[in-house]
């Protein structure tokens, strides 16, 4: 007491960096259990009865709904349970817990418990999970048993936008004296080090942001780093500057650097927290919470014996509870989650196609590659799967899948474990399997069990070689030999330090399933949902966007006559899915915020939509706008409807000014002469915008949605080639892992800045700036690469890039070794009755073997992989009666080109033609027959591309071709 009394007497910040580096309260109150049972919060049982018979008269009534035709094995589990609980003393602990969730499902707010808890039948009965631990096999032990010497954990999940109102029902309920959320302590990382130390010693931001983004986002320290670019050990070592830089930020690493309030820990007793643990006002951004803060971090805390549980705000139930709203709002359809199906088949399908972005735990690249390999079929697949992902579990996926397809046989380390591990096909995946194991392989009691789990976890040398004899004895004993005992224990040891835990894999894997079963049958609200729970999320929301166009979700642009606050359903007035496409919201606009525009939405909603510029001015209350909001909506595209963009644009400072002199007569109450609200736009000739300029072009347009929404929607070449089937390419940074690191990967993507570059020996190479779906990728165009590319590096361009994958800083990298230009299948074309088979070169690939200019690079193959041709017209019939030239269908254009030797030469001459059609409007099709160098001919259609045919067309194309060149011909039908 004393040593505690003289450390609390220190100041805050020396105690709090005490406790962040040293742990020293954790080992100077070595409090028993006990001290935190009696510092529980006590639940108000009706009559004072005894809070173990309470409970147990709780879960008898649960008990009887979850198990109407209840096994004697349920029986005995829940009598066994609740004896545990007893034995405990944890009975108020559960009682608190499904005070807390009554009032959660009372208010319909969507929860799930992660970890453990899972595992516990009374939970299942007090409504606390929903995931039966009979069905799924889970060990109760795992989450509570006699031997365990700490509180179990019920970490509860909430939807994110209502984390909130449980918070302070908490708070309501126990008095805000004793409820505190917890705190933790962030240190210094390499980078903020470096960032911090170069504003000290005065070096220019540049020189300092070089250095940073060469430590690997997974380096600890700078020292590792280092280790792993070589390029930073390189400029340590030839720099002075840097070289100082590096040295100090070396000796800050680590340090506390500020606190912040943890995102899920929250601490409730039974007494003012004052009189055990002491508390601050709350971190920098929640002063207003009425919620204070623990100075001790988690752990300690945990080592007081306080109740400290975890409050977790999950967007993926935010977005669950949007869709199930969605569906009910705009179908008429309720859906409860706790009684939909488990077994789907659509749902399944989805999941095997690996077309996963957006669930919940199944998006990452390795997860979509994996999962469409298991294509699961039950929920316990899923389960497995999350397990499975993670460092140490993930070499054994290959055999998972294999193993479960048929293609490798099962096998078992011993039959006596067939039935254990049957369900993920021999392979040691949960917890919960070993064990099982150390139970009937060697006498362990489960609760036992669980205690050399955490200690083989904990790796130490000493104890292990103590448990190792203890098993083998054991399983010897069970009649087994000792070297199967030495062979099974050396089995377990490792998957013990990393098996994940089943009651959690199964929960999380619920969640999983749910979003997947939406996405498959309300692919329209849920990806709505999606997106308004991402605005704030950059990346992820473009790449959420660009997921709706992979599904061939139609994205419009915002309106004020169409568009909701948050993004809706635009159904074009009618409540069918054809035709129908999300509609972004007003609040999705960037520096728009929901306040400012639910006027505007109300206002139509009230009396219709709005008619005209001058109709808006004159209709909406702007006293909550401002004109950057004004200018934002216009730029945005979302006064198209009312106006051409670019007269909105130009005239933004009197449609404000009209604006707010409209809300001010409206507001003062002025009347005009007969008695009638003042309407000084007299006839709708309130505003007259100049509509005779020329409108912003697509491009223009483009550049302000892309400022404004974070995408852009009126000319994006990545909206096409997210749709495209880019075969082994890679099309969003999505789909990059760390896994892929120093491999050979194939993307694909635009290129939206070149930088020249020199290195030391005076040779260029080139950065270029390759925007991907949700992302973009530096690619390094190395001097020998550039030799054979140079051509290809254009803004604007689309190109196919191979090299190895690396990263930069934070973000993924590739080092080019080869590179050609890709051409967008925007348009297919019909597929002809008896249409000629695409030739291919010597080995079948006709894009790689025999059909590259003299630089290499492979011409356009119209979008399709492997140079093999897209499905093409019939074979041209005669024009004119000569046989000599050829016509493709009717209205169409058909340009007739030989290959040259001079590649550069053939392809300006081509786009020169494109051009030159272009100027002629029309709805004629346009068509490329190309006479390769080797004999071949090759008949295309040129996407994206339609003309009108004259005869001025046709003899501009012949005078830029050539009329009786032998190399370059035109024929117009």
């Amino acid at each position: 007491q004393e040593m505690e009394d003289l450390f609390l007497d220190l100041p805050a910040n020396i105690r709090g960096e005490a406790m962040a580096n040293t742990g020293v309260i954790a080992d100077m109150c070595d409090v028993s259990l006990e001290f935190g049972q009696t510092h529980l919060p006590r639940y108000e049982t009706p009559g004072g009865m005894d809070a173990d018979e309470y409970l147990a008269q709780v879960c008898e009534a649960g008990f009887r709904e979850r198990y109407p035709n209840a096994s004697p094995e349920a029986v005995e589990r829940l009598r066994y349970e609740l004896e545990v609980i007893r034995y405990t003393k944890f009975a108020n602990y559960f009682l608190v817990v499904w005070d807390i969730i009554k009032f959660v499902r009372q208010r319909n707010i969507l929860f799930g418990v992660r970890g453990s808890a899972a595992a516990s039948v009374v939970l299942y009965c007090l409504g606390i999970t929903d995931v039966d631990p009979l069905e799924y096999r889970l060990v109760f032990e795992r989450f509570l048993n006699m031997e365990r010497k700490e509180m179990p954990d019920i970490d509860m999940d909430f939807q994110d936008d209502r984390r909130d109102e449980v918070l302070h029902y908490v708070i309501d309920k126990y008095g805000s004296d004793r409820v505190a959320q917890i705190i933790t302590f962030g240190t210094m990382g390499p980078k903020a080090a470096l960032r911090d130390v170069g504003r000290g010693l005065g070096m220019s931001y540049g020189d300092v942001d070089r250095i940073a983004r060469m430590v690997p986002f997974k380096s600890r320290t700078l020292r590792d780093a280092m280790t792993a670019n070589p390029e930073m050990l390189d400029s340590y070592q030839t720099d002075s500057a840097i070289q100082s830089l590096v040295d100090n930020a070396q000796a800050l690493e680590g340090i506390v650097h500020h606190v912040s309030t943890h995102a899920a820990g929250v601490l409730i007793a039974d007494e003012p927290l004052t009189e055990t643990v002491p508390l601050q006002r709350p971190a920098r951004g929640d002063e207003n919470s009425p919620v204070m803060m623990t100075q001790y971090s988690m752990d300690p805390v945990a080592k007081l014996g306080l109740l400290k549980m975890d409050f977790l705000g999950l967007t993926n139930l935010t977005i669950l509870d949007r869709t199930i709203k969605l569906i009910d709002e705009e179908r008429g359809i309720r859906i409860d989650l706790s009684r939909l199906a488990l077994d789907d088949p659509e749902t399944y399908t989805l999941l095997g196609t690996g077309n996963t972005s957006d669930l919940f735990q199944l998006e990452s690249a390795g997860m979509q590659r994996y999962i469409k390999e298991l294509k699961p079929s039950d929920l316990g697949d899923i389960a497995a799967m999350i397990a499975l992902y993670r460092p140490g579990p993930m070499e054994h996926i290959d055999r998972f899948i294999r193993s479960k397809h048929g293609q490798e046989q099962v096998s078992y380390p011993h039959p006596s474990l067939k039935e254990l591990l049957d369900e993920t096909y021999g392979v040691i995946v949960y917890q919960d399997q070993v064990l099982h194991v150390l139970q009937n392989f060697a006498g362990y009691s489960l609760g036992e069990a669980d205690t050399v789990r955490k200690a083989m976890g904990k790796k130490i040398p000493e104890l292990m070689a103590e448990e190792r004899e203890r098993f083998v004895s054991g399983a010897v004993q069970q009649g087994y030999s000792e070297a199967m005992g030495v062979e099974i224990f050396e089995l377990i040891e490792p998957f013990a330090g990393y098996a994940f835990n089943k009651a959690h894999s199964v929960s999380y894997g619920l969640i999983s399933y749910w979003t997947a079963y939406f996405k498959a049958h309300y692919p329209m609200e849920y990806m709505a949902s999606v997106l308004n729970c991402r605005l704030d999320h950059g990346d992820r929301y473009v790449a959420s966007i660009n997921e709706c166009t992979r599904m061939g979700i139609e994205i419009g642009l915002p309106d004020v006559n169409s568009s909701g606050v948050f993004y809706t359903i635009d159904r074009a007035g009618e409540k069918s899915q054809k035709d129908a496409k999300l509609r972004i919201g007003l609040a999705a606009i960037k520096t728009v915020g929901e306040g400012a525009v639910t006027p505007i939405v109300n206002e139509r909603a009230a009396k219709g939509p709005y008619n005209s510029i001058s109709d808006f001015c004159r209709r909406v209350d702007v006293s909550g706008l401002n004109r950057r909001t004004l200018e934002a909506l216009a730029k945005a595209g979302a006064f198209d409807s009312l106006a051409p963009r670019a007269a909105v644009v130009a005239d933004l400072d009197r449609i404000w000014a009209v604006a707010q002199q409209e809300t001010r007569n409206r507001n003062s109450g002025q009347f005009g002469m007969f008695g009638d609200e003042m309407d000084s736009s007299a006839g709708g000739t309130l505003l007259e915008l100049n509509t005779a300029q020329p409108d912003l072009t697509p491009q223009e347009k483009a550049a302000l949605e892309k400022e404004y929404l974070g995408v852009a929607l009126s000319y994006n070449p990545l909206r096409a080639l997210a749709a495209a089937n880019p075969g082994d390419a890679y099309i969003s940074v999505d789909q990059l892992s760390e896994e892929m690191l120093s491999s050979n990967v194939t993307l694909l993507g635009h290129v939206s800045a070149v930088t020249e570059r020199y290195t030391r020996d005076n040779r260029k190479f080139l950065r270029v700036d390759m925007a991907m779906v949700g992302g973009q990728v530096e690619t390094m165009v190395w001097p020998d690469s550039l030799e054979k590319t140079a051509h290809i590096w254009q803004a604007g361009s689309i190109v196919r890039v191979t090299g190895r994958l690396q990263i930069r800083g934070d973000d993924f990298s590739i080092a080019c070794y080869e590179a050609q230009e890709y051409q967008l299948p925007d348009q297919t074309i019909d597929a002809p009755e008896a249409a000629p088979t695409a030739h291919t070169g010597q080995n079948g690939n006709s894009g790689q073997n025999g059909s590259n200019g003299r630089n290499g690079t492979a011409r356009s193959t119209n979008g399709y992989r492997n140079g093999s041709s897209p499905p093409v017209p019939p074979p041209p019939r005669p024009a004119n009666g000569n046989g000599n030239g050829h016509a493709p269908k009717e209205g169409g254009v058909l340009i007739k080109m030989a290959e040259t030797d001079d590649t550069d030469e053939d392809r300006y001459r081509l786009r020169q033609a494109i051009r030159t059609m272009l100027e002629y409007s029309g709805d004629d099709r346009v068509f490329l027959e190309l006479f390769l160098k080797e004999g071949r001919r090759v008949l295309m259609e040129i996407p994206t591309v339609s003309t009108g045919s004259c005869d001025e067309l046709q003899q501009r194309l012949r005078e830029l071709l050539g009329e009786d060149c032998a190399e370059y011909r035109a024929s117009i039908a």
